[in-house]
């Protein structure tokens, strides 16, 4: 079960994006010529601990009920931030400790996070490196940001992700630009009697090298590699490659165009032997506006089901108090039907009191069975201050799966959260809430679970 935290100070909560530290041989030269120019600077450290009882219904959790009734759940926090002109470091780690008043049973970890994040830059280059871990409820993780996932992924259990991630740039004011990425990914489920969850190790690597040709032209080429390792019933291994080129040519100062071609290869092994490989296109043209911009893109991918070809038409503006953007078009794949697709994104602020943001994004992909999907994400956040000791804020998470071929096994999960918060003084707030999640799957019982909670919470800083 995800912790949440809200506090009358600092707004709505924020969810930390994980990283940890990774470096090789490759990066020494680099790393020895940035650290020239590198600076020590002053540290933040942040402290969060906060108490709270909670009552628990579930319903269609079939087996697995130590949940329910009345919890006291107690969360950690800290964290420790440092940047100067040429560094940057962040470091957090977070828990909550359980334990069922009602149903009896051991202590309990949950939503256990671990993350740091390093970049160190100057003029001409740059290198990140840095991960995380997390551990929480498999159906919490559907909305976590922190996992880039093509595929929704819910059950009932627990999952283990552990993500290394190193990006070196170098020329970036040069007339020649390089950008090596390389991904590490663990993921291990526990807890579970779902087959489908199978344990992976996810490595990618992504390059890309750009030539300014002209004021008003870069040509560049780009690759990536990808390798898919399941263990477990039913585990299907994945192997991606990519190979293109592409262009972005400013046809005026306020037109700019950009055309890529690329060919691909896709191969499965395991418990789903296929193979697909073929060219692929993208062109996209955008114009600015006084107030925004206007843009069309159309794509063509190759895919195991067919060519998936997706047209978007999109507009931006600018707001006095926010900003718009959003996309409406269509994608379709191989003999399937054509079905629409769209994108939104809105941060607004109503008055000097509250403010709300919004984001929505539709995309075609493949399921881990290679089937044609239409995923979509949604997220609605809103947080008013009712008093200059209170606020209230309500949040709305959606992440859905649907299926096209016939027979497919849809997905759906829905969280929404309203919560209260009032300062007691002494850096405390009384924090009170409710919150609803549910699961949706085609042929399989509905998951919710319903929480209140009512609890004191204490933030603060620490800067030497």
């Amino acid at each position: 079960m995800a912790v949440q935290h809200i506090s009358a100070k600092q707004g709505a909560a924020k969810k930390s994006k994980l990283r940890w530290l990774i470096a090789g041989p490759i990066f020494a030269c680099p790393v020895a010529l940035l650290a020239q120019e590198a600076e020590t600077g002053g540290a933040t450290f942040t402290f969060e601990v906060g108490q709270r009882l909670e009552y628990v219904e579930e319903e269609g959790f079939t087996g697995v009920t130590r949940d329910e009734g009345m919890r006291s759940l107690t969360s950690l926090g800290f964290g420790i931030s440092s940047e100067t002109r040429n560094q940057a470091l962040a470091f957090g780690v977070s828990t909550g400790v359980a334990q069922n008043l009602t149903n009896g049973g051991p202590t309990e970890f949950e939503s256990t996070r671990v993350s740091l994040d390093y970049r160190l830059s100057n003029r001409t280059a740059e290198l990140t490196f840095g991960g995380f871990y997390v551990r929480d409820e498999v159906d919490d993780l559907a909305f976590d940001p922190s996992l880039d996932e093509d595929t929704i992924t819910t059950g009932i259990g627990q999952r283990e992700v552990f993500n290394l991630t190193t990006d070196l740039t170098v020329g970036r004011d040069g007339p020649v630009t390089g950008t090596l990425t390389h991904v590490f990914e663990k993921s291990e489920f526990s807890d579970t009697t779902d087959p489908s969850l199978n344990d992976s190790l996810t490595q990618r690597i992504e390059g890309r090298l750009g030539f300014r040709v002209a004021p008003n032209l870069e040509t560049y080429i780009f690759g990536n590699l990808s390798k898919v390792d399941e263990q477990g019933l039913g585990a299907t291994d994945r192997d991606t490659s990519r190979v293109g080129i592409g262009a972005t040519y400013e046809a005026t100062p306020a037109t700019t165009l950009t055309a890529e071609i690329a060919y691909s290869k896709e191969e499965t092994g395991g418990a789903i032997v296929d193979a697909t490989d073929g060219m692929n296109y993208a062109f996209s043209i955008a114009h600015e506006r006084p107030n925004g911009e206007i843009s069309v893109r159309f794509s063509e991918e190759d895919t195991f089901n067919g060519k998936r070809r997706e047209l978007m038409v999109g507009r931006a503006y600018t707001l006095r108090r926010g900003e718009l953007s959003f996309a409406v078009g269509a994608t379709k794949t191989g003999g399937l039907g054509a079905r629409p697709i769209g994108s939104l994104q809105f941060d607004y602020e109503i008055d000097r009191n509250s403010d709300i943001e919004i984001s929505f994004e539709q995309s075609g992909g493949i399921d881990s069975a290679n089937s044609e999907v239409v995923n979509t994400r949604l997220n609605m956040e809103y947080v008013r201050e009712l008093t200059p000791q209170s606020q209230i804020s309500a949040g709305l998470s959606l992440v859905d799966e649907n299926v096209l071929a016939v027979g497919g096994i849809d997905r759906r999960s829905v969280r929404f959260d309203l919560s209260h918060a009032y300062q007691l003084g002494g850096d405390w707030d009384l924090v009170s809430g409710f919150s609803h999640s549910s699961v949706r799957e085609d042929v399989l019982p509905i998951r919710k679970r319903n929480t209140l909670f009512i609890g004191i919470q204490k933030s603060f800083a620490y800067r030497p």
